[in-house]
């Protein structure tokens, strides 16, 4: 789902969430993408090196051991490369919020396979052990274990876990993401533990070579993300042109730029920081206004510390700085059957599309819109007078209060008749998922059914 539809790498531009920052939601098209098999071709390759120059005189199960760590900083190394924003990466997945996904789960396999290291890296007595090779190896341990528990806490917490879960399940994003920056001086901590204690590194010059090079790639990586991807990418400067509060929760914002403006791909969202607000914080919100439009638009919900002080404090004439886009969030890319699913702020990127729309229009679309109350609804006047213009586009308004959660059998039925449908949607994570598994269920194909998918947190 998109940045602003949701909960929210990644989390971090990570970054790549309702209103705040991106968010996990699932699985958006499963279409393969060539960086996922990169990603596989290498981890597999790892595994053989060390099977194929295993040095004599080790042990078996410290040796295991010591592959299955190597295995770890190599998947910790690719989670910190997947996320520096670069472009023949993102291109590489199919879109940021695929490069999230995968960020996620390189980390998370990375941290799963500590347990089985420390247990059999440690089932044999190493002579001469150094005492500062043993306290990067637990800083590195606890600092990873720490941050990949916080990461899962809202899972966990569903499943009614509590204490400390509960506590780290609760805390904003923005805590989230502020710890979650220090994940590359614990994978170096791991780094420098590992060239320090471990004795199969001193028998195999392959086999150290190549641990260096990973791990290396892994700390340069998070380097460049923290020190020098925003001069990289570029930033265009802004200034805040109008702010409408639409509602409790809801924020509506104009940017006007102050130089070249930013171009972007109707669905696709940016990286913005407002000056005047927390020392230039960033966070990724979807693009509302069309391509074609001087004034650059966001739409925002007030669900975290920072988008709380943004829709309390923002106001015309503060400087903003944009980095993007990103995201590949197009129907250009579908059948012409189309469902258009929107839950809440998710309505963003559809506005986008919907603003983008001219008489060449080709696509035969129902869109779907749920709200809490039918006045929550934004940009309802534009979204009813396009549908007027636009024959071939049909906008339905689904309040919760009157017609209860809404259902794939619903969808479908409004589309009956029309053979394979493409299906995107943006909108809270639990919305999409039930959507998803039970449009499947229904008979459409998993390849037509396309959301953002920010899994940062």
């Amino acid at each position: 789902m998109g940045p602003d539809g949701g909960t929210g790498p990644p989390r971090p531009v990570p970054p790549p969430a309702t209103g705040s920052a991106p968010e996990p939601v699932g699985a958006g098209t499963r279409a393969r993408s060539p960086g996922v098999g990169v990603l596989a071709v290498v981890a597999a390759a790892n595994v053989l090196l060390w099977v194929l120059a295993r040095p004599p005189g080790q042990p078996d199960d410290r040796y295991l051991g010591e592959l299955v760590g190597a295995e770890a900083i190599l998947l910790f190394s690719c989670s910190l490369v997947l996320m520096t924003l670069l472009r023949p990466i993102e291109r590489a997945f199919g879109g940021l919020d695929r490069v999230a996904l995968w960020h996620r789960r390189t980390a998370v396999a990375g941290a799963v396979l500590l347990l089985p290291h420390v247990a059999l890296a440690t089932s044999s007595a190493i002579p001469d052990l150094s005492p500062v090779g043993t306290g990067l190896g637990d800083l590195a341990l606890l600092g990873i274990g720490f941050l990949v528990i916080w990461a899962l806490a809202p899972g966990l917490h569903a499943a009614r876990w509590h204490g400390l879960v509960g506590r780290l399940a609760r805390a904003t994003y923005e805590r989230w993401l502020t710890a979650h920056r220090l994940t590359g001086i614990f994978v170096a901590a791991a780094l420098a533990h590992a060239a320090v204690v471990d004795p199969v590194l001193d028998r195999s010059t392959v086999l150290r070579v190549a641990f260096v090079v990973t791990g290396t790639a892994g700390v340069c990586a998070y380097l460049y993300r923290e020190f020098f991807a925003s001069r990289v990418l570029g930033s265009h400067t802004y200034r805040v042109g109008a702010v409408n509060r639409a509602g409790p929760t809801a924020l509506e914002v104009g940017l006007d730029p102050a130089g070249e403006p930013i171009r972007f791909t109707a669905g696709q969202f940016v990286v913005v920081s407002f000056g005047g607000l927390s020392s230039w914080q960033r966070h990724p919100f979807s693009v509302s206004s069309a391509p074609s439009q001087p004034r650059l638009e966001l739409a925002i919900r007030a669900n975290g510390d920072y988008t709380k002080d943004l829709y309390d404090q923002l106001r015309p004439g503060l400087p903003a700085k944009v980095v993007g886009p990103f995201g590949g969030f197009d129907y250009r890319a579908g059948g012409h059957d189309q469902i258009w699913i929107a839950g809440g702020i998710g309505i963003t990127p559809f506005a986008s599309w919907i603003r983008s729309i001219g008489e060449d229009f080709d696509r035969d679309v129902d869109l779907y819109y749920t709200v809490h109350r039918a006045q929550d609804a934004l940009y309802r006047d534009e979204l009813e007078a396009v549908a007027a213009r636009c024959p071939t586009l049909r906008t339905h308004i689904v309040s919760t209060d009157q017609h209860g959660v809404l259902k794939a059998f619903d969808v479908l039925r409004g589309a009956a008749g029309r053979r394979n449908p493409w299906v995107y949607m943006c909108g809270p994570p639990a919305m999409v998922k039930a959507l998803d598994h039970d449009l499947q269920r229904a008979g459409v194909p998993a390849g037509q059914i396309r959301w953002e998918n920010f899994a940062l947190r």
